[in-house]
């Protein structure tokens, strides 16, 4: 019944055709060369008559089942023994056998598969700001191999920062953010790019660091670098997540040209004069950076990879005191907002420079 790679390679060329039986949505995703995809009750397509049928599935468990029911069919069928993952580890193309075996329980998720991997492997992600939030953020997005992050940040790490900039560590101490970031990224995963930018987000850099990238994320820990990093974004269309946390409150949505507001849309113009309390006068719980900068790595993810339902005109709203969390709605775009309105008066943030002054808190 089993049957395995090795002895496959054995039988006459054209003698056998493969049946992928995980479904539709994986099997768009990616699957062996030449395989049907096989749907529930339907009888095997009229070119496998007369040949071997070798059914798989994820890990050559469920489709042992079916190639049972094909052989009381009359059909010469037999189990692939490990599945498609067994496959991808000796046959997969793209990816090196390390990359294939690091990335291995994500890329056997029918929404990711293969295809999704590589446009992963082939993307680019900056986080601005290697604190609370863009620690977790640039932890996951190293994990899920994406294959260049970028990292701008030009503070010290201080012994403040270890309660919930996890990226850091003790022996940090002093160091650049960004290379301090660097450092444990590369250690956590060898077969991407890291960048350090030791330097401020700013008006002058602003453009020319964030033409390369395909995504980014407002790991920021005040109002003038995010409103600086949304007009950018809007101005070179390229998507974003943005995201804030303050106390035991957290909050993040994505923008995505042409797909809803953006930051300014919403928030129009930077507080002044100490409007808005920051984390330095009311603190801020560590866990909760955890989570809502991991929420902003799933949203890179998935706009990356292309699968699933981004944070696009609705705001995640979480309460880490009560672990409530809601979804809420946004206006549309916002036809007043300086940047993306149809009279916008922002067409380069260096032009604008005066407007972002920073007033920054160590979040």
């Amino acid at each position: 019944m089993d049957v395995t790679l090795e002895q496959i390679g054995k039988w006459e060329e054209g003698s056998f055709l493969y049946l992928d039986t995980r479904g539709e949505a994986a099997y768009g995703h990616g699957h062996i060369d030449g395989a049907a995809c096989y749907r529930k009750g339907e009888e095997p397509p009229p070119s496998f008559s007369g040949k071997k049928i070798v059914a798989y599935c994820t890990y050559g468990e469920e489709s042992r089942k079916i190639a049972e029911g094909l052989q009381k069919q009359g059909y010469e069928a037999y189990n692939l023994k490990g599945g498609f993952r067994e496959w991808l580890r000796q046959k997969g193309t793209g990816f090196s056998r390390q990359e294939l075996e690091r990335y291995d329980r994500q890329m056997i998720l029918p929404q990711l598969g293969t295809s999704g991997q590589k446009r992963l492997k082939q993307s680019k992600a900056l986080i601005v700001g290697a604190g609370g939030l863009g620690a977790p953020a640039a932890l996951y997005l190293a994990g899920a191999g994406i294959g260049e992050i970028g990292i701008v940040d030009a503070d010290a790490v201080s012994l403040s920062n270890l309660q919930r900039q996890v990226i850091h560590d003790t022996d940090g101490v002093g160091m650049n953010k960004a290379l301090s970031a660097k450092r444990r990224l590369e250690r956590l995963n060898d077969q991407i790019k890291v960048r350090a930018y030791q330097e401020f987000f700013s008006p002058e850099n602003a453009e020319e660091i964030v033409r390369t990238y395909d995504f980014v994320i407002d790991a920021s820990d005040n109002f003038e670098t995010k409103f600086l990093l949304n007009d950018v974004c809007v101005l070179q269309r390229k998507a974003f997540c943005h995201a804030g946390i303050l106390g035991f409150q957290g909050q993040a949505f994505t923008y995505v040209p042409g797909r809803g507001p953006c930051y300014r849309c919403i928030f129009e113009e930077i507080p002044r004069g100490g409007d808005v309390p920051n984390c330095s006068q009311v603190g801020v719980i560590g866990a909760l950076a955890g989570i809502v900068g991991s929420v902003q790595a799933l949203e890179a993810v998935k706009y990356l990879a292309g699968i699933g339902e981004l944070l696009t005109g609705k705001l995640y709203v979480l309460d880490g005191l009560t672990m409530q969390s809601r979804i809420v709605g946004i206006p549309k775009k916002n036809e007043a907002c300086r940047v993306c309105g149809r009279a916008a008066d922002i067409r380069s943030v260096s032009e604008n420079a005066a407007e972002y002054r920073r007033q920054p808190c160590a979040l």
